[in-house]
């Protein structure tokens, strides 16, 4: 991390100090409990299935350490009919916000990225560290480097790398586990229909909700691990913001931050059945994505807990795992 984004950490940490614990309700606990066994037992770093309770950094990193909602059994999804023409269902202010990205997305030049590279993420972070079943209790900005490998096979996970509280873990897909939704390449994403609708038809059949979890939060959530801490092409990008308009619920959270304090416009989603809400935050002036925050939110009407928090600080393609952008290898 930079000088700049040190000062920014420190500053952060010093005015929105780790919270004191916030104890969840019973049925909270129960409900998350189940989801981190889910989390764990597929161990898939590309899923970016968020934990979304007190963990371990040694169990956070074995199943990448991302911090988003634990909401997606991405293999197996309901099928779910065609449907020709989707009616944009996000706010006007959300619509609107998603199709300045959507259309810098576009601008974006393409990369050509071989099946022997991987996909190189530096990003800060801030994760639950509390116990499990527990309350949560935000541990400081760390940061956080991921190398995902481009190798279609049903093997060729076997070689990722997450690097995160001075230890490097490989990435571990349990299994066979050919390129697609739990694990995509830069060539599967270019793979995907880039007409929204037919997008989100696709995506529908890889997102099954989890524990309660609605189809449209599943969606929504699927899209956020595809364009967070990823290398997307920019068709595909462009069109999975467009997806994501024909998502009812969808709106603008105008005082949204990065988990370095970088303020932002968020696109916000919340799942009240499920006691869950996920944001992205990207740059007001360009539409870059910043990062995203997730939350556990609150029956009544207590302000939501924020869990974790991630700002992509750095993304490029190299040649070898463990080795960033400019080192030797």
């Amino acid at each position: 991390m930079n000088d700049t984004a040190h000062d920014v950490a420190d500053e952060l940490q010093r005015s929105h100090p780790a919270p004191a614990a916030i104890t969840l309700s019973s049925e909270h606990r129960a409900g998350i409990a189940r989801r981190v066994e889910v989390a764990i037992d597929r161990r898939d770093a590309r899923s970016r299935i968020a934990i979304g309770i007190a963990a371990p950094a040694t169990v956070l990193a074995c199943a990448v350490a991302v911090t988003a909602v634990a909401v997606l059994a991405l293999t197996g999804g309901t099928p779910v009919a065609p449907t020709a023409d989707r009616p944009v269902l996000a706010s006007s202010a959300a619509t609107r916000v998603l199709e300045r990205a959507a259309e810098r997305a576009l601008a974006t030049p393409s990369q050509a990225v071989r099946e022997d590279q991987f996909v190189y993420t530096r990003s800060a972070a801030i994760t639950n560290e509390g116990s499990l079943g527990g309350a949560v209790v935000l541990g400081p900005v760390h940061e956080r480097e991921t190398w995902l490998g481009q190798d279609p096979g049903p093997f060729g996970w076997q070689d990722d790398v997450i690097r995160e509280h001075g230890q490097d873990w490989p990435i571990e897909s349990g299994g066979a586990s050919v390129a697609g939704p739990t694990r995509p390449t830069y060539a599967w994403l270019d793979a995907l229909p880039t007409d929204p609708d037919a997008l989100l038809d696709t995506l529908a059949r890889s997102a099954s909700p989890v524990d309660g979890q609605t189809q449209d939060q599943a969606v929504f959530d699927l899209i956020g691990t595809l364009v967070l801490e990823q290398l997307v092409p920019p068709r595909t990008a462009a069109a999975l913001y467009r997806a994501a308009t024909r998502i009812p619920g969808v709106d603008v959270d105008r005082r949204a931050t990065d988990a370095l304090g970088r303020a932002g416009i968020g696109i916000s989603r919340a799942d009240e059945r499920f006691g869950t809400r996920t944001t992205w935050v990207l740059d007001e002036s360009t539409s870059t994505l910043l990062g995203a925050r997730w939350y556990v939110t609150h029956a009544d009407g207590s302000p939501d807990t924020l869990f974790g928090a991630t700002a992509v600080l750095e993304t490029a393609v190299v040649d070898t795992a463990g080795v960033a952008p400019g080192s030797a290898a």
